[in-house]
C-alpha cells in the first residue's frame, strides 16, 4: 500500500531528476550569464549598482520559474513579468530611486506612469530575460556551446589585459560552466542515437554524475594543491607590452578594483603621483645622482598630509601655504605654526649633481634643508626656486631646467630620546591637519595601533613602539601578493591581508596609526642614502666589514632609482619634526653632536737640580749611542716583521677579536654563506645589496627561501639595526648556514 509520504517523496523526486539535463542547461547558462553582470558591475560608470542589483535577481527569478516545466510557458512568462516588475520596483525603492508604488496602483490610471518611472532600469531586466531565454537555446548545439567559450573568454581576456579590471574568476566560471555544457551535448546525442541506454541513464543519472563530478573535483584539487611554476612562456601581450617598454596590470580578484598604480608593476624610481599607491616594481639600478656630502643621511624630496584611504596627496592648506623665493646663502625660514627651537641640530653641507636627465618637482637634501649656496656652480639663477616652509620642501619650477649641479646646507636634527620621553601627551597646537583620517578607515587598524602603544607611557615611545612593530613584523618584498587583498583601504589592507610590502606600504601604515593615537605624522618621499665605492667593497667581500667603518660618514654616495624611498616624520611640540623608519632592513642615518675632547689641566714644569756641566755633556753622548742602538733594532724588528709577515697575523688576530662580538659574527657567517653560494652558482652581482640577491635567488630556488630569508633578517639585525643579537641568533644563524650547506 502506497502512502501519502511515499507519493510526496516520488514527486519530489520526479521534479528535481526527470529532464535533468534540462535543468543543469538552465542552472549553467544563468551562471554563465552572472559573470557577465559581475564584469559589468566591476566597471567604473558603465552600470549603477541598482541595475546590477536588478539584472541579477531577474536572471534568478527565470533560473527558478523555467524549472516548472508543467506550467504552460505563456503562464510561466506572464508570472516572470510580474515577478519582474515587483523586483524593479522594491530595488528602487530601497535606493530611493522611485517614490513608493502600491500595487494598487498597477491596476489604475497610474500603470503607464509608474512602467515610465521604472525606465531605463526595465529595459535592462527585460533584456536579461530575454537573453537568458536565448542563451537556454544557444547552449542546444555542440558548435554554438564552442563559439560562446572561445568569444567570451577571448573578451573577458582582452578586458583584463588592457584595464585593471580582475577578471580571471569569471573566465575560469565560464570555462568550466562550458565544459558540463558539452558534457550535456554528449547526453543529448546519446539520447537521440540510443533512447534506450538514455532511458537507463535518465533513471539513474547518479551513475554517471558521480564520476564526473568525482573527476572534475579531483582534478580541480590535484591542481590546487600543485606548487606554484612560472610560465615557461611570454604570452603574446605581455612581450608586446614588454617591446613598448610599458608596465603589465594585475589586481586582487577579491572585490576591490585596484587603483592603476597599484595594479602596475613598474620600475622603481621617484613617483610623480602617490594618489593610489601599492602594487608591485622592478628594481632600476640606474644612477640618478652623487651626494657629496659632509654626512650620510637620506635624501628628503616631497611631503604629503591627506591619506585618502588609497593614497597621499597634498590637503587644501598646504596647496595654500605661501613660498617664498629663495636667495642665495638666504637662511629659510621654519614653519612659524610648528615651533622647533628645542632641538639640536648638526650643519651638513651637500654637493649634488644630477647623472640623468630627469626633471623633478623639487631639490634634495637632508632634512632640514637651511640655505642653498649654489646652482650650476654659480652664485645666482635662484629665480626658478621657492621654499615651502610648512613642508620643507625647496620646490623647483618645472618650466625651467633642471639645474646639473647644486649646493645645500642642512640642520640634521639630532635626537635626544630623553627630552623627547619626557615631554607630556597630549595635541600640539597647529598640528590638527597631520590628524586627519578618513571616515571610513577600518575600525581594526586603530585597535591594533592602540594595542602596540599600550604600555608607552609619552608620545615619543608610541611612535618607536610603531616603528619596531612594522619593522620586525611584515617581510619585504618588491612583489607583494596582491591576491590577498580584499579591503578599499590601502593600510587595512596591507596590515590584515597581504602583510608583506616595500617602503610605501610600511610607512603609509605607520603615519595611519601614529595618526590614530594621536601623533602628528607626514608621509615623506625622496631617496635612501645610495652607496659609496667603501660600501661596494664591503659588499663583494674585499674589506672587513662595518666594524671599520663610521655608517653615517662623510663621502660621495651615488643615488640610484632603486634607492627611491617613503618614510615618516612626526611632530614633537617644541622640537618639530622628527623622521623615523618602519621599513624592514631599512636603517635611516642619525646626526649626533661632535664630542668635544677634554681639556687636562697642564701640569706644572718640573724643576731639575742643577748639575756639574761635564756630567750633562757625558750623559748626551750616552744618549745618541742609546738612540743609534734603539734605531738599528727597530730596523732589524720591522725587517723581521715583513718577512715574517707578522702584521698580516696581527690583523688576522685583531680580526678575530672584532668577530668575537656577536653582531660581528653573525656578519661572518653570511659572508661564510655567500662563498657557499658563490661556488654554487648563486654569485651576488656588484650592484645588488644581499637583500636583492636573496630575492634574486629564491626566485629561481624557492626551497631555500624560508632559510635564506631568515638568515638575511639576522645579517640585516646584526649590520644595520640598534637591538642586541642575541647568543640564540648566532646559533640560528650558525645552524641554517650549515643547512643551505648540505643542501646544495
Amino acid at each position: 500500500m502506497t502512502t501519502r509520504s511515499d507519493t510526496g517523496r516520488s514527486a519530489l523526486r520526479r521534479f528535481f531528476w526527470d529532464d535533468w539535463p534540462h535543468r543543469l542547461t538552465l542552472l549553467l547558462s544563468g551562471l554563465i550569464l552572472l559573470q557577465f553582470t559581475l564584469w559589468f558591475g566591476k566597471e567604473d560608470g558603465l552600470w549603477l549598482p541598482e541595475t546590477v542589483r536588478i539584472v541579477q535577481l531577474t536572471l534568478l527569478v527565470v533560473c527558478v520559474l523555467e524549472h516548472v516545466q508543467k506550467l504552460h510557458w505563456l503562464l510561466r512568462g506572464l508570472l516572470q513579468f510580474v515577478l519582474i516588475l515587483a523586483i524593479n520596483v522594491e530595488v528602487l525603492e530601497n535606493y530611493g530611486i522611485v517614490d513608493t508604488m502600491p500595487l494598487g496602483s498597477f491596476f489604475s490610471s497610474r500603470l503607464f506612469l509608474n512602467l515610465y518611472e521604472l525606465t531605463p532600469y526595465l529595459w535592462f531586466a527585460l533584456g536579461a530575460w530575454a537573453a537568458y531565454h536565448f542563451m537556454i537555446w544557444w547552449v542546444e548545439a555542440k558548435w554554438r556551446i564552442y563559439s560562446l567559450l572561445v568569444i567570451s573568454v577571448l573578451v573577458l581576456c582582452i578586458r583584463d589585459s588592457f584595464s585593471s579590471v580582475y577578471l580571471w574568476p569569471q573566465v575560469a566560471v565560464i570555462v568550466g560552466c562550458g565544459l558540463f555544457l558539452i558534457i550535456l551535448s554528449h547526453f543529448a546525442q546519446l539520447r537521440r542515437r540510443d533512447p534506450a541506454a538514455w532511458r537507463h541513464l535518465a533513471d539513474y543519472p547518479a551513475s554517471i554524475a558521480l564520476p564526473v563530478v568525482g573527476l572534475v573535483s579531483l582534478t580541480v584539487l590535484i591542481g590546487a594543491m600543485m606548487p606554484e611554476v612560472g610560465p615557461a612562456l611570454t604570452d603574446p601581450y605581455t612581450a608586446w607590452r614588454s617591446l613598448r617598454g610599458e608596465p603589465m596590470n594585475f589586481a586582487t580578484g577579491k572585490g576591490v578594483t585596484v587603483p592603476p598604480s597599484e595594479a602596475m608593476d613598474t620600475s622603481s624610481g621617484y613617483s610623480r603621483s602617490d594618489a593610489a599607491l601599492g602594487g608591485g616594481f622592478q628594481f632600476d639600478y640606474t644612477p640618478v645622482m652623487e651626494v657629496e656630502t659632509t654626512q650620510r643621511a637620506y635624501w628628503r624630496g616631497e611631503t604629503r598630509s591627506l591619506y585618502t584611504g588609497r593614497g597621499w596627496d597634498e590637503s587644501e592648506s598646504e596647496r595654500r601655504n605661501a613660498r617664498n623665493p629663495v636667495r642665495a646663502d638666504n637662511v629659510l625660514a621654519s614653519d612659524p605654526r610648528l615651533p622647533s627651537g628645542n632641538m639640536k641640530t648638526v650643519e651638513v653641507t651637500q654637493k649634488v649633481t644630477l647623472l640623468t636627465e630627469q626633471r623633478y618637482p623639487v631639490l634634495f637634501g637632508a632634512y632640514s634643508i637651511q640655505k642653498v649656496t649654489g646652482i650650476n656652480n654659480l652664485k645666482n639663477g635662484f629665480e626658478p626656486l621657492q621654499w615651502s616652509a610648512t613642508q620643507g620642501e625647496l620646490r623647483f619650477s618645472e618650466r625651467q631646467p633642471y639645474p646639473k649641479t647644486y649646493e645645500v646646507v642642512s640642520q640634521v636634527p639630532v635626537v635626544d630620546e630623553a627630552a623627547l620621553r619626557a615631554l607630556p601627551a597630549g595635541t600640539p597646537a597647529g598640528a590638527d591637519e597631520f590628524l586627519m583620517l578618513p571616515a571610513n578607515l577600518p575600525e581594526r587598524v586603530r585597535r591594533l595601533a592602540a594595542e602596540i602603544t599600550a604600555d608607552a607611557t609619552n608620545p615619543y615611545d608610541k611612535a618607536k613602539k610603531l616603528e619596531q612593530y612594522l619593522q620586525t613584523t611584515f617581510p619585504y618584498t618588491n612583489k607583494p601578493d596582491l591576491t590577498k587583498g580584499r579591503s578599499r583601504d590601502f593600510v587595512d589592507r596591507f596590515l590584515f591581508e597581504i602583510k608583506e610590502g616595500y617602503c610605501d606600504y610600511y610607512s603609509s601604515a605607520m603615519a595611519v596609526m601614529a595618526r590614530s593615537v594621536g601623533l602628528p605624522a607626514r608621509w615623506v618621499k625622496g631617496y635612501s642614502s645610495g652607496s659609496t665605492p667603501v660600501d661596494q667593497y664591503e659588499l663583494m667581500g674585499l674589506i672587513p666589514g662595518q666594524a671599520m667603518m663610521d655608517p653615517n660618514a662623510s663621502g660621495t654616495y651615488t643615488v640610484r632609482n632603486s634607492d627611491a624611498h617613503s618614510w615618516v616624520e612626526i611632530y614633537f611640540s617644541g622640537y618639530g619634526w622628527v623622521p623615523f623608519e618602519p621599513t624592514a632592513g631599512f636603517a635611516m642615518p642619525r646626526a649626533s653632536l661632535p664630542e668635544i675632547p677634554a681639556v687636562e689641566p697642564a701640569e706644572a714644569p718640573a724643576v731639575e737640580p742643577a748639575a756639574a756641566e761635564p756630567a750633562a755633556e757625558e750623559e748626551e753622548g750616552h744618549g745618541l749611542v742609546i738612540a743609534g742602538s734603539l734605531a738599528v733594532l727597530a730596523a732589524l724588528a720591522g725587517f723581521l716583521a715583513w718577512k715574517l709577515q707578522v702584521v698580516e697575523l696581527w690583523r688576522e688576530r685583531a680580526r678575530r677579536r672584532r668577530a668575537s662580538l656577536l653582531k660581528q659574527k653573525v656578519i661572518v657567517e653570511c659572508e661564510r654563506m655567500l662563498r657557499i653560494f658563490r661556488r654554487s652558482g648563486y654569485v651576488r652581482e656588484e650592484h645588488e645589496t644581499l637583500r636583492e640577491a636573496v630575492a634574486r635567488w629564491t626566485r629561481q630556488s624557492r626551497w631555500m627561501r624560508m632559510d635564506v630569508e631568515t638568515v638575511l633578517l639576522l645579517f640585516e639585525k646584526a649590520k644595520y639595526g640598534k637591538a642586541e643579537i642575541t647568543e640564540d641568533d648566532y646559533k640560528t644563524a650558525t645552524m641554517l648556514i650549515d643547512k643551505l650547506r648540505s643542501q646544495m
